[in-house]
Parts: C-alpha cells; structure tokens; sequence
C-alpha cells in the first residue's frame, strides 16, 4: 500500500506511517487494517520504536469499518 492510511487515521498512526519505509508499509498494511492482534501488533511496532497502543489500532480499524458500512448502506 502506497501513499497515505485509508480511512482518517489518528496522529499517531499518520506519524508511524509516515516513518516508514515503503517497504514496511507494504508489510504493515494488511496487518493494520487486517484482523491480526492489536495487542501483538502494538508490542511488534513497538520493539521497533513506533509507540502505539493497540486501544489506537482497535479504534482506527472500527473507524475504518463504520465508514465503509456507511457507504454500503447509502449504495
């Protein structure tokens, strides 16, 4: 995934994405916006640095669910 976070990610994850290489984004991605453990995922980023906790992963990925539902629902 290229360029910015899907969806209106918070300051903290918009800080973290945008440290990364894109390499590390691509790799990142699917595990952000994906079902992996927000709890694993907060202590992965941070063992390299990027303080998240996984409350902030758990509240971008329902942000990012209600928006989608939103435009289901209006298509």
């Amino acid at each position: 995934m290229t360029g910015a976070l899907p969806g209106t990610p918070g300051p903290t994850l918009i800080d973290i994405w945008s440290d990364l290489t894109e390499e590390e984004r691509e790799a990142l991605a699917p595990h952000l916006i994906g079902e992996t453990s927000a709890e694993w995922l907060s202590s992965i980023l941070r063992m390299h640095g990027h303080d998240v906790s996984a409350t902030t992963i758990r509240t971008y990925r329902r942000a990012l669910r209600q928006e989608g539902g939103s435009s289901e629902r209006a298509a």
